[in-house]
């Protein structure tokens, strides 16, 4: 199985992308793979959990687990 770690967390310099906007294009290119586990780090303000499970369903995605504390947000998904 390939796990790919996402960090939405940090905004890169010049980048102004939202992080759903860049959540959608790397889990796209994660797709690709097949058997992958995607490993995604996020700030709780930007990505909250209904958000991300509602990103996945539409991206054909199983939500393994979530995780939020200390505004930050976990969250490990697999191809369904």
């Amino acid at each position: 199985m390939v796990e790919v770690v996402l960090d939405l967390r940090v905004k890169p310099e010049g980048c102004t992308d939202h992080p759903i906007v860049r959540l959608n294009k790397m889990l796209k290119e994660a797709r690709s793979k097949k058997d992958v586990k995607i490993i995604l780090y996020a700030n709780l303000v930007d990505l909250p959990p209904r958000v991300i499970e509602i990103i996945a369903k539409k991206n054909k995605l199983k939500v393994e687990s979530i995780e939020s504390g200390n505004g930050e947000v976990k969250a490990i998904l697999s191809l369904d």
